[in-house]
């Protein structure tokens, strides 16, 4: 009887033994997919903030009319001239300056949220990773609440005509998440309304 109290005590023990080093060995894991995942996001973020056309394009789509430059050339801007800028087109040729640059700023834009899509698809990311963003996505997403509804058509029609494929399945996941999990922009009136 003690033999057998002796090994069922000793299983019992090396069993909990097993439980323990399994716990202690996935939460070591999943801390490192954590380290991992901020290891090559806050390069995604840096690039976001610090790359010049990036941070162009932000502009123009966060404010009604501003400044913003590219390339070291100045350029002012109205919703009027985003909405030229995303018109589809035959032919790219005849464009003035401002539109010129507000195209190449906005194809950077998109080919960039299109990269972040492709990372969630690959699962490097969740797209819950992605929130520093998720301001960003809701001007697009919704882009007749924050310029007008001329943008909706005019943003669909370049996304479509351009293949920027991987940013429409960026701004369908963000739509797709629960209201409770989206960005609510309480914008000032003067900040996005109002400048044409």
């Amino acid at each position: 009887m003690t033999i057998v109290r002796e090994m069922s005590l000793e299983w019992i023990l090396t069993a909990i033994g097993f439980v323990a080093a399994y716990i202690v060995g996935l939460w070591q894991y999943r801390r490192t997919q954590r380290q991992d995942k901020i290891g090559l996001l806050l390069p995604l973020i840096t690039e976001f903030e610090t790359d010049e056309e990036l941070r162009a394009a932000r502009h123009l789509f966060d404010y009604d009319g501003g400044t913003f430059t590219v390339n070291e050339q100045k350029y002012t801007f109205k919703n009027a001239d985003l909405l030229e800028a995303m018109k589809v087109v035959k032919d790219d040729l005849g464009w003035a300056p401002l539109h010129v640059a507000m195209r190449k700023v906005l194809d950077r834009y998109f080919d960039f949220f299109g990269k972040l899509a492709s990372l969630v698809e690959v699962r490097l990311f969740t797209f819950r990773d992605l929130k520093y963003f998720y301001y960003y996505f809701e001007l697009l997403a919704k882009i007749e609440e924050y310029k007008n509804s001329d943008f909706v058509p005019a943003l669909n029609e370049y996304l479509n005509a351009y293949r920027f494929v991987n940013c429409r399945t960026c701004l369908d996941m963000y739509r797709n998440l629960p209201p409770s999990q989206r960005m609510a922009l309480r914008l000032p009136g003067s900040r996005q309304k109002g400048a044409k």
